[in-house]
């Protein structure tokens, strides 16, 4: 009767391994015939990573931006060739909805893992997409908590059914001054109820299925230069830090950002690299000391602030080894491949662990199925065959 008891176990697993929901990939598996004997089932992201090559992993750490409004050679080359994790939708990319809607579908379809497909819709003077006030209103003007979650939700549900799954929103960084260029495009109001605006928001998206990302740690000052053109240099103490990133602070301790982008910021108290490349500010002080766990994306890569610290392939390489999971890079192709290759190359030659890639790409893995980007339908069956097969010699 045991016998019997345990080929039915095993038998019902088979039949549940081909669609196993999100739950289970974390779940374990009870021999009911004997003592219950315990065996743990490979979370789904551990699962996937098993099965992907080298230059796949590598090929998730990059979000590219791309011309055009439709699939052109280029794009369709970083997908089907790097593998890249994600795409950077820009205003030269879009025309209408539908010529959206067909050029995201016509991307997705070409990728074998789905992709991150991100846009900057802040609102105000950092929208992407024009239309009513629930794509453009700034948030500046969300009066309250509630404002903040009930635009947040619904313009989530307009960038889902457009096929974008990704908004690089909300800023939550505390700005004061109407002279800083950070001003227009932050929440109001004291750091308290930055934070909770800032939560709220993020809430909503997540809510309409969306991924957020809060940014851009660990925030730009009253007096920073714009970003885009030089860098920011912030002369805070390390007595002032938690002062200074308190809405992020706050973010993380209420376990609500799946993303964080940091930006290219230097602190020279702090550290004297930038915060792109500092693991000072990134692996220490965000990961360590907060207990952040998940996505860190950069700033775009491409701009002059971080283009003029380095040589930009050995930037993209100190930004990994950082603590970045994520490097996002707005469109230039040459740049695009060369730092892809480069990665790839430090990767196989021992400059980079691998097993630092694996961290990585299983955080964003994670965040795909977290989102409903990846299934089990992914995996191959051959190995999870294989996998079953271990299952069954546990059980037996």
């Amino acid at each position: 009767m045991k016998k019997i008891l345990k080929w039915i176990s095993i038998l019902l697993f088979a039949l549940l391994l081909t669609n196993l929901p999100p739950f289970f990939s974390h779940s374990t598996i009870y021999d009911i015939s004997d003592n219950l004997r315990i065996v743990k089932i490979p979370p789904l992201e551990q699962r996937i990573l098993s099965q992907m090559s080298l230059e796949q992993k590598i090929g998730q750490l990059f979000v590219f931006g791309f011309n055009g409004t439709s699939i052109n050679k280029n794009i369709t080359q970083l997908i089907q060739n790097q593998y890249i994790g994600g795409v950077l939708l820009l205003e030269p990319n879009i025309e209408n909805n539908n010529q959206l809607s067909n050029l995201l579908s016509d991307i997705q379809n070409i990728s074998y893992i789905p992709l991150l497909v991100c846009i900057d819709q802040e609102g105000g003077i950092v929208a992407r997409l024009s239309g009513d006030k629930i794509l453009t209103k700034a948030q500046k003007d969300m009066k309250n908590e509630q404002e903040a979650y009930t635009i947040s939700n619904q313009r989530g549900e307009i960038l889902s059914s457009l096929g974008i799954n990704t908004n690089l929103a909300p800023v939550v960084e505390y700005i004061t001054s109407s002279k800083s260029f950070m001003y227009q495009r932050v929440f109001r109001g004291t750091k308290e109820e930055v934070a909770l605006k800032s939560k709220a928001a993020i809430q909503g998206y997540i809510d309409s299925g969306i991924v957020s990302v809060a940014k851009h740690y660990p925030g730009h000052s009253n007096s920073s230069p714009d970003s885009h053109y030089s860098l920011p240099k912030v002369n805070i103490t390390t007595q002032q830090w938690d002062e200074y990133i308190f809405p992020f602070k706050y973010l993380v301790e209420e376990k609500i950002p799946d993303v964080i982008m940091v930006g290219h910021i230097l602190y020279p108290n702090i550290d004297s690299k930038p915060s792109t490349i500092s693991s000072e500010i990134i692996q220490k002080r965000l990961r360590q000391d907060l207990g952040y766990s998940g996505v860190i994306i950069t700033d775009d890569m491409e701009m002059d602030s971080i283009e003029k610290v380095g040589e930009y392939n050995q930037i993209a390489k100190e930004a990994l080894l950082a603590g970045v999971d994520i490097l996002l890079y707005s469109g230039i192709p040459n740049v695009q491949r060369d730092v892809y290759q480069y990665i790839f190359e430090s990767t196989s030659n021992g400059e980079i662990a691998e097993s630092i890639i694996n961290e990585k790409v299983l955080r964003i893995l994670s965040l795909k199925i977290k989102y409903g980007l990846i299934d089990s339908s992914i995996l191959q069956p051959q190995e999870e065959e294989e996998v079953l097969s271990e299952w069954q010699r546990a059980l037996l």
